[in-house]
């Protein structure tokens, strides 16, 4: 595709410039708050209750996995929400754990034990397990609801601070903390899963390891399944969506002006309304797009402008195409779902928004920040009143 970028884009950088410092990178205070906020809902409260609740969770649980957009550098508005993982781990050698992917759907696996409990485990935790299984199969709504038995132990038991108050509702994979603190409120998605390293990597034909497009090390690195059925088989409990996060992070990290183009993205999402195309899609389309460039690395080092309008071109081929390929496995259409109309209403709107701009760098008469200030509004000034799409513990939706 001829992504038809004109010679004077670069007309549109002082904008953008102002628009990162002044609307999308998060203010300092912003984000010590935020970081104290989870501090004290997560770390001194929540997590050591949790343990002295349930003893399998203590058993089973190592460490909160942040995740999503605020932890990415890609959260676009006020830090109010987020997402982390609490990784489990079963007391099983990994050798008694089976990952299978070839009768689910791309993207999901089913994950098989042999019920050979390391010797230390009490008998009460080896009851909990095993009731998790069906057939030998792990079940994601039994241990979802294992969870939210424990979060709603923990607020009914937790001695809250006088200006903390903590309700528990469902979303998805996530059981979710709805908390007012000090008069602001804020939310935290905790979502259970199982981690693991390269050594269960699974099989073709998802993306291998030497296939990504980037090389760093990855022998500590870990991947993980969350309790989520594929869209079109809502009531499988056996298939969990696989999600590669930490990869994510190193697929994209330090790679120039990628993340301020992504920022900019979600932006002009929020102000045109394109409900439609979550924030990993967004994401998937530059991490696609860091594949077909890998072999110039000053790819990502030109203006934003030219990156905007380029990544733009690429949304609106896509849309043309009716498919955003999940990075992980092409057999998987991220937009599959959508109606044709949805999709192709999205694809006349951004194609539409791309060539106003083209034609105004062409006009020399036409105020072009004014044009690209109708565009662009900072997401508090937005009447998109509606709380964003779930993602399921690795900012992945489907």
């Amino acid at each position: 595709m001829d992504m038809n970028i004109p010679a004077n884009v670069t007309r549109m950088e002082p904008f953008f410039q102002n628009l990162i410092s002044q609307e999308i990178t998060l203010q300092e205070d912003e984000v010590k708050l935020a970081n104290h906020r989870l501090k004290n809902v997560l770390l001194e409260l929540t997590e050591r209750k949790m343990k002295t609740i349930d003893e399998t969770f203590q058993e089973l649980y190592c460490q909160p996995i942040f995740v999503g957009s605020y932890y990415e550098n890609l959260r676009v508005g006020h830090p109010n929400e987020f997402d982390i993982n609490l990784e489990l781990r079963l007391p099983i050698s990994n050798s008694n754990i089976m990952i299978e992917t070839s009768k689910t759907e791309p993207g999901f696996a089913k994950i098989k034990v042999n019920k050979k409990f390391h010797p230390h485990v009490s008998q009460a935790v080896i009851n909990k397990i095993e009731s998790w299984l069906d057939d030998g199969y792990m079940c994601k709504d039994k241990i979802l609801q294992w969870l939210q038995g424990i979060v709603d132990k923990v607020i009914r038991n937790m001695e809250w601070p006088d200006d903390m108050t903590v309700t528990r509702s469902m979303s998805g994979p996530a059981v979710t903390l709805n908390v007012t603190y000090n008069d602001k409120e804020f939310s935290v998605d905790f979502v259970p899963v199982f981690t693991f390293g390269c050594d269960k990597w699974p099989s073709q034909p998802l993306r291998q390891l030497r296939r990504i497009p980037r090389t760093f090390r990855t022998d500590n690195l870990k991947w993980c399944v969350v309790p989520k059925a594929p869209r079109n088989r809502t009531s499988s409990t056996h298939e969990w969506r696989m999600s590669f996060y930490t990869f994510e992070v190193q697929i994209m990290k330090d790679l120039g002006n990628m993340k301020p183009v992504i920022k900019i993205m979600k932006l002009l999402r929020d102000k045109q309304n394109w409900v439609n195309l979550s924030s990993y899609y967004i994401k998937t389309l530059f991490m696609l797009e860091q594949e077909r460039m890998k072999n110039e690395p000053n790819f990502w080092r030109r203006s934003i402008s030219y990156l905007f309008m380029h990544m733009l071109g690429r949304l609106v081929q896509c849309l043309h195409e009716g498919k955003i390929d999940f990075f992980w496995d092409h057999r998987s259409n991220l937009i599959a779902h959508l109606r044709p109309e949805e999709i192709i209403n999205m694809h006349g709107a951004v194609k539409r928004l791309r060539t106003r701009l083209v034609n105004a760098l062409a006009l020399t008469d036409v105020d072009l920040r004014e044009e690209l200030e109708r565009l662009f509004t900072p997401p508090s000034c937005n009447p998109r009143n509606r709380r964003r799409r779930r993602h399921i513990g690795c900012g992945f939706h489907r």
